[in-house]
C-alpha cells in the first residue's frame, strides 16, 4: 500500500517510516524539515495523490513554537490532513494524539482512579493537550461523517534505547527523579513498538473511530513496585487494579488491554529485562 506519512523526518516518524518500509509499504514522506507543512492544505492535497493509507505524526510542538501556533497545528492542521484525505478516497486514518489529550500528565491534574484507561474523562487545559483532544474529535466526527476509520493514537514519553539508559542512570543517582518535578505514573513506550503499533492500527480490522493509550506493559520504576509507587505518590487514589499486580508487582499504571486486543498488536520492550 501506498501511506502518506506526515511527520516523516522526526524522532519517531523517521522509525515509523523504516517499519513501513520493511513491511513491504510505499512511504510518501511529508515533513516540515523539507518545506511541507501540515497548515497549507493545498500542499497536503497535492502530495496525498494516489495514498490509500495515512499516518498523521506531524505536530509543531509547544517547546519549539509559540502556544498559538501548536494548538492551530494540532487542530486545523489536523482538518487539513483528513479533509484531503477524504478527497483522495484514503481508506484508514492513523493519528498521533497523546496521552496529555488526557489533562492528567505532565503533574496538569490528578486523575479519578488507577490504572488509568480509555474510559478516564478528558479534561486538558493546556494548548498542546487541548489540541489533541479536539484533534481526536475532529477525528471522530470525520469517521462518523464519511465512513473512513480512524485511530487516534496516544502514547506518552516515547524513548529510545540510549534514552532509556539516560533516565535509568539519572534514576540511580537519585530515586526522586522519578517523579521530580511530577510523575507520569511510569508510564512509556519504546519508539520501535510505538512504530510497529502504528502499522497495526492500518492494517487491523476496521475498528470505525478509537482513541488507544499506546504505552508499555510494565512501569519504568527503577526501585518501587506499581502499587507501592501508588501509595507513595497518590495515596487516596481511587485504586481499581485487581490480582494481576500481585501477579505482576511491576504491571503498568495504563492500561493498554484495549490497544491490545483492537491492534493485534504488544510490546515487546520491558523495562527490567532490557
Amino acid at each position: 500500500m501506498r501511506i502518506f506519512l506526515t511527520g516523516s523526518n522526526g524522532r519517531i516518524g523517521s522509525v515509523v517510516e523504516r517499519i513501513f518500509t520493511e513491511a513491504g509499504h510505499e512511504v510518501v514522506g511529508y515533513d516540515i524539515a523539507d518545506g511541507h507543512d501540515i497548515m497549507d492544505p493545498a500542499a497536503v492535497h497535492k502530495a496525498m495523490e494516489g495514498c490509500d493509507w495515512v499516518a498523521h505524526l506531524a505536530m509543531a510542538m509547544g517547546k519549539k513554537n509559540a502556544p498559538d501556533v501548536s494548538y492551530a497545528s494540532g487542530t486545523v492542521g489536523t482538518f487539513n490532513v483528513l479533509q484531503a484525505a477524504e478527497a483522495h478516497g484514503v481508506t484508514r486514518i492513523v493519528s498521533y494524539s497523546s496521552v496529555n489529550a488526557m489533562g492528567l500528565f505532565m503533574g496538569e491534574d490528578t486523575p479519578d482512579f488507577l490504572p488509568l484507561d480509555e474510559t478516564h474523562v478528558c479534561r486538558p487545559g493546556r494548548p498542546y493537550g487541548t489540541s489533541k483532544y479536539l484533534g481526536e474529535q475532529t477525528c471522530r466526527l470525520f469517521t462518523r461523517r464519511t465512513g473512513i476509520p480512524t485511530v487516534c493514537i496516544r502514547p506518552p514519553a516515547v524513548w529510545t534505547d540510549k534514552a532509556i539508559e539516560s533516565v535509568k542512570e539519572e534514576r540511580e543517582k537519585d530515586a526522586e527523579f522519578e517523579w521530580t518535578p511530577y510523575w507520569e505514573y511510569g508510564c512509556y513506550i519504546h519508539v520501535e513498538d510505538l512504530a510497529r503499533a502504528t502499522l497495526c492500527a492500518l492494517t487491523c480490522p476496521d475498528p470505525g473511530h478509537i482513541p488507544l493509550l499506546v504505552v508499555a506493559d510494565d512501569v519504568s520504576s527503577a526501585h518501587l513496585t506499581s502499587r507501592e509507587l501508588v501509595q507513595k505518590l497518590l495515596p487516596d487514589i481511587e485504586w481499581r487494579g485487581g490480582d494481576q499486580y500481585e501477579a505482576d508487582p511491576y504491571k503498568g499504571l495504563v492500561d493498554n488491554s484495549r490497544a491490545k486486543e483492537v491492534l493485534g498488536w504488544a510490546p515487546e520492550f520491558h523495562w527490567r529485562s532490557a
